[in-house]
């Protein structure tokens, strides 16, 4: 079987049936962070790797490489509960590249991480045929606050901070080529991303929240991991998704699908949770006082997979977003 037949998840799964748990390991491979146990308290590390041919759109800067190789590693602490300690970085580049290149680069990481709280701390650089930044950030939680995919409940609430489909939206809208004038906002979403760490740190600190991912790979994608291992069935209502308010207009305009951004695009990087619904407005009271709204939009029940209910009509939600490889 080839890696395009197999894709990216069916590879994780490999992992993860090959790779011994240590005995201090609380959570590996198959979340978005490994957590190990640390003087009473757990040290949350994870890694990514993006490559300028697949990750980095058109009129992407080199500050935006940066702030993206950032951001894409503090979102999966964010998902997790996580404070930040760190990122280190290992770059590849290509040695036709000018010096100034490589110093706006860092200086797009280095701006990023401040700006969520953190520092880079080190990293190491090699020669590469293109651009390859991979990452690792690593921070600390306790036990007790630390944020999985697994815990989510029949009877829970789901819901999602944020708007949804302006990162998708951005990228077409960089990869087709079309007019940006009054539609910088989504540029801005695909090319300039925030990590949601203070809220993570609020969902992990309310003790009503049950599960938690962060929204990369498409909204319907990330509700599938969940439900794949909460082992549970959830079930969202169409009506009820936040779209970001420049989305439709777009799609509208040049006869794109809004679904396909709002559910099926991902890079959103806001976070998608389970709630208790005796916790939910103080969760919600606590997100808006860190300048977040929040929205729920379904419920998770008793059963398996993921289905959408619009007009009184519930359907299977097609396990669809980005996966490498295919």
């Amino acid at each position: 079987m080839k890696l395009s037949e197999a894709g990216e998840r069916a590879l994780v799964e490999l992992a993860r049936k090959i790779c011994r748990r240590g005995p201090q390991v609380r959570i590996g491979i198959g979340d978005d962070a490994a957590a190990v146990d640390i003087d009473g308290g757990c040290l949350v590390a994870t890694t990514d790797m993006l490559v300028a041919s697949r990750h980095f759109p058109p009129r992407t800067t080199p500050e935006q490489m940066g702030r993206r190789a950032v951001v894409v590693n503090l979102s999966d602490l964010a998902a997790m509960g996580a404070e930040p300690l760190g990122l280190v970085f290992s770059v590849g580049l290509p040695r036709r590249l000018e010096v100034k290149f490589v110093e706006r680069l860092v200086r797009g990481m280095d701006v990023a991480a401040r700006e969520h709280g953190t520092h880079v701390v080190g990293g190491d650089l090699d020669e590469s045929e293109e651009v390859v930044i991979s990452g690792a950030a690593f921070g600390v939680a306790s036990r007790r606050e630390l944020l999985t995919r697994s815990g989510a409940r029949a009877g829970d609430l789901i819901a999602v901070t944020g708007r949804l489909g302006a990162a998708a939206a951005g990228l077409k809208l960089l990869l087709k080529r079309l007019p940006a004038k009054g539609y910088r906002a989504l540029v801005r979403a695909q090319l300039e991303p925030r990590a949601r760490v203070p809220e993570g740190r609020v969902l992990a600190w309310s003790g009503f929240v049950t599960s938690a991912i962060d929204v990369t790979d498409g909204l319907a994608a990330n509700l599938w991991q969940l439900a794949r291992e909460s082992k549970v069935k959830l079930i969202i209502e169409r009506e009820r998704l936040p779209e970001h308010p420049l989305v439709r207009r777009f799609a509208a305009r040049h006869g794109f699908r809004v679904v396909d951004f709002v559910l099926f695009g991902g890079e959103d990087f806001e976070l998608l949770f389970t709630v208790r619904p005796r916790g939910w407005e103080k969760v919600r009271r606590a997100l808006k006082r860190v300048g977040t709204t929040a929205t729920p939009i379904g419920r998770a029940a008793s059963g398996r997979g993921v289905f959408v209910q619009r007009n009184k009509k519930i359907q299977v939600l097609p396990d669809r977003g980005y996966e490498h490889f295919r």
